[in-house]
């Protein structure tokens, strides 16, 4: 079964996006920072089934666009056969309140979700596929605040399957975060790979933290083959693999 992962950094890439996506013609596609007005759009281009929940509203001050629409993480996948979330850090409650009472002060601002489905692939087998976009830290650093959603993270995983897990964890490669997730699942990013940061279409030309951000971690039930990172696409390279059951 082919997957791929992208940040795609909200509607500033889908030039490039949406015809890599149709190009690669995966089983299932999960998608982080996607403008949750969009999602059936990207659903309708792409011909897939696909399942949503928001995290945020957009406030960043580089941002051009509506600043009062809310983003999130998308599964996209040939077929769904059912799917699961869990607000991890936050609540669904939370991330539903209009954008005035959103930004009215600091409780609440915080949401992480962890999203999975059910899919099938092309001979009928199903796999479970998980996404999530993790805490950020201003400089990839493990603070004691991005460790502990950490471990809210892990109590999320322990309720699924096993599984394939994708998605912008704001983890440098390296520090004790991606080591701790590293330790637990197996990571599947080549060594090879020093940065999932895209350099050239990031919006901080000169950004000192380029550095392993993205994952693919699988449990001993899965097998990912063939995983590569691909360029110009977004800010965040995209994750292509194939995933196989033991």
């Amino acid at each position: 079964m082919k997957i791929i992962s992208v940040n795609i950094e909200l509607d500033k890439h889908y030039d490039t996006v949406l015809p890599f996506l149709k190009k690669e013609n995966p089983d299932v596609i999960c998608l982080q920072e996607l403008i949750e007005a969009d999602f059936e759009v990207f659903k309708k281009e792409l011909g897939l089934d696909g399942v949503y929940k928001p995290t945020d509203y957009i406030y960043s001050p580089v941002y051009d666009g509506p600043k009062n629409v809310r983003h999130g993480q998308g599964i996209f996948a040939k077929k769904i056969l059912s799917s699961t979330y869990e607000y991890y850090v936050g609540s669904e409650t939370n991330i539903n309140r209009s954008f005035e009472e959103y930004f009215s002060g600091e409780e609440g601002r915080e949401n992480h979700v962890l999203l999975s489905a059910q899919v099938a692939d092309s001979s009928g087998k199903e796999f479970t596929i998980a996404t999530t976009h993790f805490t950020l830290t201003h400089h990839g650093e493990a603070t004691p605040h991005q460790l502990e959603n950490l471990e809210k993270l892990f109590g999320a995983l322990e309720k699924l399957p096993e599984f394939a897990l994708v998605g912008d964890f704001n983890a440098p490669r390296g520090n004790k975060t991606f080591d701790m997730l590293a330790q637990k699942y197996k990571d599947n990013i080549p060594a090879h790979y020093t940065t999932s940061i895209d350099m050239s279409m990031h919006r901080n030309k000169h950004n000192k933290f380029e550095n392993m951000v993205d994952g693919l971690f699988t449990t001993p039930g899965y097998i990912a083959k063939n995983v590569r990172l691909q360029d110009r696409v977004s800010d965040h390279m995209a994750i292509v693999a194939d995933i196989e059951k033991v």
